[in-house]
């Protein structure tokens, strides 16, 4: 065999044996292509247009989401649209609309709803289907779009406003970033999206939906209107995600709108309004009666802990940073900065280690080091060498920061920089679960579109806290906030006493931890509410307390949902609890039926009964684009030798530029012959 021949046969096995995963995550350029049995046609996919509405009414938020789909193609269209919103947020409306028609959505059990849903649009009548695939990811479903035709849809959600270091706020999440997804592929898939259902994700392709290249310039419009009544005089109202428009309205009412006309759906948009200074309330109580059961939501802003020198306790600080493909760009220029203030904070008595990983983990030293002026030097030129690339394997790097023990007298604290674009949630979660031990677990979210669920939910389960910081200019007043928090003694042991009442349904049923700034806020369901109840806990060994009139409770809407979105979550952590999933499942189920919630088992569906597609018309359905987060290098997420390309192709690239070396070598050879 020549050499040319034996090249070509070589390339020829290197080839065959890249996966058709690299293939499934390769995002195309252009129009979408849709599949049928027996040809692949390129048809343009429908056109994606947002409107969003907001009123504020104190702590709660009730937001209403438009989805315009219009069909710009000769043919009839399904689209599917994978889209965020906030991680706490209840869905309890649908409504779809077709020109003057309106179909109310009703919620179904998930199976039920899907069965309905694929029975319609194979029937041509047009139908919306709203599934959730986390408590921050939904799926839209829009079917039997006709040509040059238009379907509304308008979903419905509420949640309520945080509040923080002296100011509230809310994000409102505007696009799912790409997301780093770990395991060995499963034979077929449950979605549309880009990468295939693995055994560590299995529902991997309904969480992915194909990302647009910015070449093609930035789709899926967002329009923005917020009603605000804060209920206190403000001192400032302010966006570090967008410009907007303010209007003072009568009383404490705010306008507020984009500046621009709309904006690419492509970054979280934050809000935050701060109350003049000594109007901020200390309490708040909402309560609500529906059926035979009241419903409250209190929300406590303990006092600051006075603290002296002597009361810091040395640390021990284990610091992880993310540098995968996807923190390349303007995300792993703020986690370098935030990293470098951080490392300026310790104290000669503190012990600290710096932990990196993208597709493998590396540690700065062997285990955590005193914060001596060498080894914080060392630290800071180790992390402005870093670079970012590379796949997410998140799980090592975790299990190596919390693979220690807090020593008596010295606190270990746990800081992880990410944008926390993984699939695999709940395994990492479980990790935190099991592993966490006496450490404390902080999360920073790094970038314009940071994945919120897992990284509020880590902090939880870490009994620490979540910062994100959407924008560099933030770096230092977000980090300073942290660092107050970080050094700062502890509200512990913190209890409601409700004075014995029965029949109340506390969340959380235990009250977490709470560190600077940070207020108590329980959801509660009983039959009568008492006249009073007690906070209390402890700073150290000094004791805190204060009671609460609950008769003077303001009229509440929509806190039974709220409570309900409360225990459905606090029923889903059952389950690492080692809780029966069908037991999980079936309580679920009851809760989000009859407060027609959308859940992990329960999905929102409407379905128009009049048939409008021919049945000899074809349908095509489109996984719908989205944006790339704004300040993403897309070649570092989906370019060749990064964390989105299969390892197998790696080899393939560089077995193939060896041969191809090789075969230069011996035409050299022949040629001095």
């Amino acid at each position: 065999m020549t050499l040319s021949r034996l090249i070509l046969a070589l390339v020829g096995v290197i080839l065959a044996v890249v996966p058709a995963r690299a293939e499934a995550r390769r995002v195309t350029e252009g129009t979408l292509l849709w599949r049928t049995a027996q040809q692949e046609t390129a048809v343009p996919a429908p056109l994606l247009a947002t409107d969003v509405e907001m009123r504020v009414t104190g702590l709660i938020v009730r937001a209403t989401v438009r989805q315009r789909f219009t069909n710009p193609s000769g043919e009839w269209a399904e689209g599917v649209y994978v889209f965020p919103l906030p991680e706490d947020a209840a869905v309890d409306h649908l409504k779809m609309k077709v020109g003057d028609r309106l179909v109310e959505g009703v919620i179904q059990e998930r199976m039920a709803a899907k069965t309905a849903y694929e029975t319609a649009k194979r029937q041509g009548q047009r139908a919306s289907l709203v599934e959730q695939e986390r408590p921050n990811v939904f799926t839209a479903s829009v079917a039997n779009i006709a040509p040059a035709a238009t379907i509304e849809i308008e979903i419905e959600y509420q949640q309520t406003a945080r509040y923080d270091a002296g100011g509230f706020g809310l994000r409102f999440p505007m696009v799912v970033g790409p997301r780093y997804i770990p395991g060995a592929p499963l034979e077929g898939t449950s979605g549309t999206g880009s990468s295939l259902d693995t055994d560590a994700v299995p529902d991997a392709s309904r969480i992915t939906p194909p990302v647009a290249h910015p070449a093609e310039g930035p789709i899926n419009p967002v329009t923005m209107r917020i009603e605000l009544d804060a209920g206190v005089p403000l001192a400032s109202v302010a966006s570090p995600s967008h410009t907007i428009h303010t209007t003072p309205l009568s009383g404490d009412r705010w306008e507020i709108d984009l500046q621009q006309t709309s904006v690419p759906a492509d970054r979280d948009f934050e809000l935050t309004w701060e109350p003049v200074p000594g109007a901020a309330p200390t309490t708040a109580v909402l309560a609500e009666s529906s059926g035979e059961a009241t419903y409250a939501l209190l929300m406590v802003l303990p006092p600051s802990a006075p603290m002296t020198v002597h009361d810091r306790l040395p640390r021990e600080v284990i610091f992880v940073l993310d540098h995968s493909g996807s923190m390349a760009g303007a995300s792993i220029e703020q986690a370098r900065t935030a990293l470098k203030l951080a490392l300026g904070r310790l104290r000669a008595t503190d012990r600290f280690n710096v932990i990196r990983f993208n597709h493998q983990t590396h540690a700065l030293f062997g285990g955590s080091e005193p914060a001596t002026r060498a080894n914080l030097t060392v630290a800071e030129r180790y992390v402005d060498s870093i670079r970012a690339d590379g796949g997410t394997e998140m799980l090592p790097a975790l299990q190596r920061a919390l693979d220690g023990s807090e020593v008596v007298g010295r606190l270990r604290q746990v800081i992880f920089l990410t944008d926390g674009a993984v699939g695999n949630e709940d395994q990492l979660l479980h990790t935190i679960h099991e592993r966490l031990g006496d450490s404390r677990l902080f999360t920073i979210g790094i970038g314009s579109a940071p994945n919120s669920h897992f990284m509020r939910e880590a902090a939880r389960l870490g009994r620490g806290t979540f910062t994100f910081i959407g924008n560099p200019t933030e770096v230092q007043q977000k980090m300073t906030a942290l660092f107050r928090k970080l050094e700062s003694p502890v509200l512990a042991d913190v209890a409601l006493d409700l004075g014995g009442v029965g029949n109340v349904d506390a969340l959380p049923a235990r009250l977490p931890d709470l560190y600077e700034g940070e207020p108590i806020v329980v959801a509660l369901r009983a039959t009568t509410l008492p006249a009073e109840a007690t906070l209390s806990g402890r700073f150290g060994s000094t004791p805190w307390s204060t009671r609460l009139s609950l008769r003077q409770a303001a009229a509440g809407s929509g806190l039974p949902g709220h409570w309900a979105r409360a225990k459905i979550a606090a029923l889903l952590d059952g389950k690492r609890d080692g809780a029966p999933e069908e037991a999980v499942r079936h309580a679920v189920l009851d809760l989000a039926l009859q407060h027609h919630l959308v859940s992990a088992y329960t999905s929102l569906v409407a379905i128009d009964v009049t048939p409008v597609r021919p049945g000899d018309a074809a349908l095509s359905t489109h996984a719908m684009k989205t944006n790339l987060p704004h300040g993403w290098e897309y070649e570092a997420v989906f370019g060749l030798g990064q964390g989105a390309t299969a390892g197998s192709l790696h080899l393939a690239i560089g077995l193939t530029a060896l041969l191809m070396a090789a075969a230069l070598a011996v035409a050299r050879l022949r040629a001095v012959r």
